[in-house]
């Protein structure tokens, strides 16, 4: 029977790569002020209801206040590096800001042993470096066969700080886990959203207009991917809380595979040969990294 953190990390994965197909139909005519503005206003409901929650059936009292500053801090850079990579897309091409962002789950794995003590079996380590090393050369690969061009110092440093808060972020978010319940944790976020989404419309200047976008069909449809992503992270981080840090992280991160096939079927998108054997070295990581 499959690990309840692996069904869900996995769950996790197609729901981020299936987001990821429909972005490409809708949200092109929409900047990245007016995105973070929508995903802003669509989920912070959602994790009021968890903030509800958690002020009903949790005693705060009784929770270590050091594992609820790790939920702050692991839950800001989990954020925060998502702004971030938005802004690496809109400056770079997604060739070099998917190659960079992809190996973010090298330093939580890392960390996750050499500092929270988690066990990898050497099979489930070649799993995950196998998934992490595929992602990296798809993410370039499936850049150029596509034709990509665009390189900046600017996406790369914003892919690289994507980079670091992610690999850090997560072992926070699983050292919060390992004492708070899930529902607390994601009752945090009422308290961060707001400061971090303000911070950064204030940071670009944005106006009305960008942050209340008219109601139309692109509208709408960066609302549905913002359901469906937080779907994704819902699963994420219960993934989290179940299971090792080291190995649902890389398995999530492999959601690429997910949109470059469905894009190919759905989208008829073209994969080169090598796309194609990097695909499938992905899938034999991700068997490896959930074998139990």
């Amino acid at each position: 029977m499959i690990d309840i953190s692996i069904a869900l990390a996995l769950t996790s994965l197609l729901i981020y790569g299936i987001t990821q197909v429909i972005s490409k139909q809708v949200v092109q005519s929409l900047n990245v002020v007016s995105l973070v503005a929508v995903n802003f206003l669509v989920s912070l409901p959602m994790y009021v209801v968890f903030l509800a929650g958690a002020i009903a059936f949790v005693d705060f009292a009784s929770l270590p206040v050091e594992y609820i500053l790790y939920g702050f801090i692991g839950a800001s850079t989990a954020r925060i590096g998502y702004y971030i990579f938005l802004e690496a897309l809109d400056k770079g091409a997604v060739s070099v800001v998917g190659s960079v962002t992809a190996a973010y789950p090298a330093i939580t794995a890392a960390l996750a042993v050499t500092v929270l003590g988690e066990e990898l079996s050497l099979v489930n380590a070649l799993g995950i470096t196998l998934i992490i090393a595929s992602m990296v050369a798809l993410s370039y690969s499936h850049g150029r066969s596509s034709k990509e061009t665009g390189f900046s110092r600017a996406a790369l440093v914003l892919s690289i700080a994507t980079l670091l808060l992610w690999g850090f972020g997560g072992m926070f978010i699983k050292l919060s886990l390992s004492e708070l319940p899930l529902i607390a944790y994601l009752g945090l976020y009422p308290f961060l959203l707001p400061p971090i989404a303000f911070a950064y419309l204030r940071h670009r200047r944005a106006t009305k207009e960008l942050m209340l976008p008219r109601w139309s069909v692109p509208v709408i449809g960066a609302v549905v991917i913002t359901e469906l992503w937080q779907l994704g992270y819902f699963a994420e981080t219960a993934a989290v809380s179940e299971g090792a840090a080291s190995i649902v992280y890389p398995l999530i991160s492999a959601y690429p595979v997910v949109t470059i096939a469905a894009a190919r079927f759905f989208l008829k998108e073209g994969l080169s040969r090598t796309d194609w054997l990097l695909l499938a070295a992905v899938i034999i990581g991700i068997v490896l990294a959930s074998t139990v």
